[in-house]
This record gives C-alpha cells, sequence and structure tokens, in this order.
C-alpha cells in the first residue's frame, strides 16, 4: 500500500508543468523528500535548502490570521493545506493544474479538499471567506485580476489577505520584465482599502535558492533528461532564465516580500477592468458626460477582440469613472512595438467634486498606466489627445507630460473631376466602402515599407493595410474614402 502512494506521489510530480517537474524532481532526488516547491529563506551560513524552506513556511505562518475560513491560492504540494486544516482552519486549496492535486492527493489523502480552478474564475462559497493566501502564486495572476476577485470572494467584514512572492523592485530598462512591480501592487491594494500590515523584505534571503538550482539542474542534468524525458534546449533555457532572474536580484530589480494587508471592510469604491460585459454601464457612463450615445458596434471596434482594454471606478455598484485605451502598433528606433492610445476618460459629474490627489480621475488613471504602460508591461508607450482642460487636471496631477504637437495637412487635390486632370499626380478613388482586394492590399503594404523605412529615428504609427482597413473601412458610424495618388507619367503611387 504505501509503494502505490509513493508511485502515485512520482507519477504525479513528473506530470508536473515545465519546470515545476524539475524543481520537484530535484529536490525528491538530491535532497530526500519534497515538501514545498517555494523558494527558501536562508539564513547566513546556512547551506540546508529543506530547512530553509521549512523557515519561509515559519514565517508566512506568522504571517497568517487566527484559525478562519482561508483559500488557499496555489497549492504547491500540498503541504501548506494539510497544516492548515490540521490546525483548525476551515481551508480549501484551489490551482489550474491537475498534477497537483494529483500529487497531494497521493501524498496527503483524498479528503484533502482541493479544486481545480482559477482563482478568476472560482465562485465556490463566494462571499464567505475570511482570508486568502498567495504563496508564490500571485505573480501568475494579473493584480486587478486578484483584487477583484478577493472582493467578489471574501466576507462583508474583517479580513486578511496574505501574499508571499517575487516582485519587481524597478522597471528602468526594457528587460526588466516577468514580475509584478511591488510598488504598483501595494498602490493598487490600498486603491481597494487593503492596509498593509506587515512587510518583510526577504530578498537577500532567497538568492541562494537560485544558486542551489543552478547547481543542482546542472549536476544532475542526464538524469532530468532521462527521468523526465526532457531534451537538452529546455535545459539549456532554463539555465539561462535562472541565470537571468540571478543577475536581476543581485542587481536589486528583481526581489521577495512577505506581505500581510487587512480590512475593516470592502471599500466603498474600487477599480474595476472594464471588459464586454460592462460595456453596457460604460456606455451608459459615456452619454451622460459627453451628451451622446456610444453604439455597441463603436465599443466593439474600440475595444473588442482584445483592440482595447480600460478600467473603471465603481461607487457603491455604479460605475462613476472610466479610463480607457486602444492597442496601436508603432515603429520606432527600428523596430515595432506595442502602444496604447488612451481614449474614453471620463468622470461622472457627482463625482467630479474630488478632482483631486485621492479622487476617481488619480485612482483610473494611476491603475491604467500602472497595468498597461511602461517597462513590463503591455504596452512600451502610451499617447492620447486630451482636451485642454482634461490634460491640465492630469498634468496637475502629475499623470500626463506634453511631450508634442499634432499638425493637420490640408489638401484641395482631390476635391474635382478638374482638379485631377491639371495635378501633379493622379488619383485612384477607392471607395469607401468594402474590404480592400489583394492588389489594394499589396500597394499599402508597400507604400507602408518605405515609409517606414524612410522614418528615422522618429516615431510611426503602424500604417499597414489590416490598419487602414479597421481604422477607415470597419469604423462603424462614419464612412472614409480612400484615395491613391500615383505619379503622373510613371503611375508610381
Amino acid at each position: 500500500m504505501k509503494r502505490a502512494a509513493e508511485t502515485g506521489w512520482d507519477a504525479a510530480m513528473r506530470a508536473f508543468s515545465f519546470p515545476l517537474n524539475v524543481y520537484a524532481h530535484l529536490l525528491q532526488q538530491v535532497e530526500g523528500q519534497a515538501d514545498y516547491l517555494h523558494f527558501a529563506v536562508f539564513e547566513p551560513g546556512q547551506n540546508d535548502v529543506r530547512r530553509a524552506q521549512e523557515r519561509a513556511s515559519e514565517l508566512l505562518w506568522q504571517a497568517l490570521p487566527p484559525p478562519c475560513r482561508l483559500l488557499e491560492v496555489g497549492i504547491g504540494l500540498g503541504t501548506t493545506l494539510a497544516r492548515l486544516r490540521a490546525a483548525g482552519y476551515d481551508a480549501h486549496g484551489i490551482t489550474p493544474e491537475p498534477a497537483q492535486i494529483d500529487a497531494a492527493h497521493a501524498r496527503h489523502g483524498t479528503a484533502l479538499p482541493l479544486t481545480c480552478s482559477r482563482l478568476e474564475d472560482y465562485a465556490d462559497h463566494a462571499g464567505q471567506w475570511h482570508a486568502l493566501l498567495f504563496q508564490e502564486s500571485a505573480q501568475y495572476i494579473a493584480p486587478l485580476a486578484l483584487f477583484e476577485a478577493a472582493e467578489r470572494l471574501l466576507a462583508a467584514g474583517p479580513a486578511t489577505l496574505v501574499v508571499m512572492d517575487e516582485f519587481a523592485l524597478k522597471r528602468d530598462e526594457p528587460g526588466h520584465t516577468g514580475l509584478h512591480h511591488l510598488a504598483h501592487f501595494q498602490a493598487l491594494a490600498a486603491r481597494f482599502g487593503w492596509q498593509l500590515e506587515q512587510h518583510i523584505d526577504l530578498s537577500q534571503a532567497v538568492q541562494p535558492t537560485l544558486d542551489y538550482l543552478l547547481r543542482t539542474t546542472r549536476s544532475e542534468r542526464d538524469a532530468l533528461m532521462r527521468e523526465l524525458g526532457l531534451d537538452a534546449a529546455a535545459l539549456d533555457g532554463l539555465d539561462a532564465a535562472l541565470l537571468r532572474s540571478q543577475a536581476l536580484y543581485r542587481q536589486g530589480v528583481y526581489g521577495y516580500a512577505l506581505l500581510r494587508y487587512t480590512r475593516p471592510g470592502p471599500a466603498a469604491a474600487r477599480p474595476v477592468a472594464l471588459d464586454a460585459a460592462r460595456a453596457d454601464a460604460m456606455r451608459e457612463l459615456f452619454a451622460r458626460v459627453f451628451g451622446h450615445a456610444m453604439s455597441a458596434d463603436e465599443w466593439r471596434w474600440k475595444y473588442g477582440d482584445g483592440r482595447g482594454h480600460a478600467v473603471g471606478l465603481q461607487r457603491d455598484g455604479e460605475l462613476v469613472a472610466h479610463f480607457g485605451g486602444m492597442t496601436r502598433r508603432v515603429h520606432a528606433a527600428g523596430q515595432d512595438l506595442l502602444a496604447c492610445q488612451v481614449c474614453d476618460v471620463m468622470v461622472a459629474p457627482k463625482a467630479r467634486a474630488s478632482l483631486n490627489g485621492s479622487g476617481p480621475l488619480l485612482a483610473i488613471t494611476a491603475t491604467f498606466l500602472e497595468q498597461q504602460i511602461g517597462w513590463g508591461a503591455p504596452h512600451a508607450v502610451g499617447f492620447g489627445f486630451p482636451t485642454t482642460r482634461a490634460f491640465r487636471v492630469a498634468e496637475k496631477l502629475g499623470l500626463y507630460r506634453e511631450v508634442d504637437q499634432m499638425v493637420r495637412l490640408e489638401s484641395t487635390l482631390c476635391g474635382t473631376p478638374e482638379a485631377h486632370r491639371t495635378a501633379a499626380a493622379r488619383v485612384d478613388d477607392w471607395g469607401s466602402e468594402g474590404a480592400l482586394d489583394p492588389g489594394q492590399r499589396a500597394i499599402v503594404d508597400e507604400l507602408w515599407s518605405a515609409m517606414r523605412v524612410s522614418a528615422g529615428a522618429r516615431v510611426l504609427g503602424v500604417r499597414d493595410a489590416a490598419w487602414i482597413e479597421h481604422r477607415y473601412r470597419h469604423h462603424p458610424s462614419r464612412r472614409y474614402r480612400l484615395l491613391l495618388l500615383r505619379s503622373r507619367w510613371w503611375r508610381r503611387p
């Protein structure tokens, strides 16, 4: 019987996603037993990785509230959840990885309460939990989604949030990516009403974990390839990733923290991610603020299929502010980047009395910028064309800065048939409806390629056929006439 349990345990660990299967295998084979998958917290002069992992667990345990209804998000090998249950917690664990559930049940018994689910999708006993625990799982969940899920799952009264994880301590260069920015995470927590009760910086203490993993993955390379079925490319990639993390820790770019948050109850106003499910509320706010309607088709044209992102502020269940942005590819310094064009910034009239350092405009703008724009975020740069009043308010709050001005070009070349005959260019009228045909698309892409080459150091929005078609042919409410200018004599576009 004991042999069968061990066989199930080993098989489940081998089925873990890469590189968790590597870490579990190393601890089991090199150290004799795998109890945890998290970083180890080493004391000076200490070399025992299992003892250092126990020290990390001891620190985590000290941050927990007294026994209560607790949801562990990410279960590792199930050891922490089993300890919580034994200590009197009404604890439940969730993970999106079935193999982790199999391993936890093989080690701790099938009675251990586990659900295969992402936090964003989990709904059992919503509004009844008193604490959420994240041990190296928060880094895989978008911060706004994490805090929104906490609002949905936690009870209306006092609650606790414990996070032990890696974070980015700064983002000063393009390579500073891969982890949530600690300052942004803390700022977002505060906007949801969470109070930081404890912050322990463990950055130095966990760094020997990376040294251990580099050393053992190299010494056990042949065994890992043989027993886990890995190829050389996978292990070479893991080695490079560990070296990168090691360097970023030593440079102070990456860090490791234990955070304990508490709150007396839900915040009256909180940020929310605006998706299709909240599109009607956004359009209602748009009509109130701007005095005219935005159609459902226009919302989809801007925000549908991942083209746009938005953050709102919800107060007592009502949307009172909105900050949106559309993803736009741009060409800069010889490469294509993702930029974000800010749009639909609005605050309900009744909420404008607090356009100050703690008001709704700051809350939604700061949340959007932190989550969407900058090194380590989806968009490298942001831009927009606000009204003078909106710009001055945001500038006063330290959110916007003027960097350039728009120039409008006008031409009467295409005004009349007579102008066509006398001008130095010929004009092909492509009309205002229908998709571009293959020949037209090829011409647009060729023109864009030439424009991109001639741009030099300038920043240009990508104007290829796909963008032209979406921007002008697919606009839901306006019709744009496309005209192709050719050399009069050579007929070149």
